[in-house]
């Protein structure tokens, strides 16, 4: 079956599809500012009018572009954590393993392309709506993962996830190491903020009594 779209509705949604991708490339190397309308077409290899036939300003581009970006980053992690949550035998460690795999090797200019569009949003007020509800989107996919795996609140939590996994990335970026030490550092770092999470009631209030105890002196 088709896709119920005429032909050229369908070269019109690749056009578009090139120009978005065109600008995540250029934002990942060289930031927001090399985003004109000239440098994404001439990436695209489309001709300069179909950029502002397609969208009515630099801003709108590069918030359809971390749409599009947010939306398959969800639906990749979303169908590896369905398959993960389905296999027989898994556990919340296998499964935070698994997670932290496939971050500590994603792209490199694809995160620092989503992260030079966040701290665009810093400085262009216009954009944080389109960032929000990028955050809302990853914090979605990980409240649904933190409820199958009985998390307590795991709306609240999910978003200390997102940001935890962001700051790693984020450090990633500026101090490249190895994947597999990248990897066990996260896992060991998602399983302290689980465990708040699925602990007894009366083991969790007793750890925080003694977290606010004063500390003893040193020797």
């Amino acid at each position: 079956m088709g896709n119920g779209q005429s032909p050229r509705q369908d070269r019109s949604r690749r056009r578009r599809d090139a120009l978005l991708r065109a600008t995540i490339e250029l934002l990942g190397e060289t930031g927001a500012k090399s985003v004109t309308h000239r440098a994404v077409a001439e990436r695209a290899g489309l001709p300069l009018a179909s950029t502002t036939y397609y969208f009515a300003s630099v801003q709108q581009l590069i918030e359809e572009a971390l749409k599009l970006h947010v939306a398959q980053r969800v639906a990749e992690l979303s169908a590896m954590a369905a398959v993960a949550l389905e296999a027989r035998g898994a556990s919340a460690t296998a499964i935070a393993e698994r997670l932290a795999e496939v971050l500590a090797s994603a792209p490199t200019p694809i995160l620092v392309a989503q992260y030079q569009m966040y701290l665009e949003a810093g400085r262009n007020p216009a954009l944080q709506p389109a960032v929000a509800d990028a955050l809302a989107a990853f914090e979605g996919l990980a409240a649904g993962v933190l409820a199958a795996l009985g998390a307590r609140e795991p709306e609240s939590t999910a978003e200390a996830f997102v940001a935890l996994l962001d700051g790693f990335a984020l450090h990633r970026l500026a101090r490249p190491r190895d994947p597999a030490r990248e990897a066990a550092a996260l896992v060991a770092a998602m399983r302290a903020l689980f465990l708040e999470q699925v602990m007894d009631a009366e083991v969790r209030d007793g750890l925080h009594e003694r977290l606010r105890r004063p500390l003893a002196p040193r020797p």
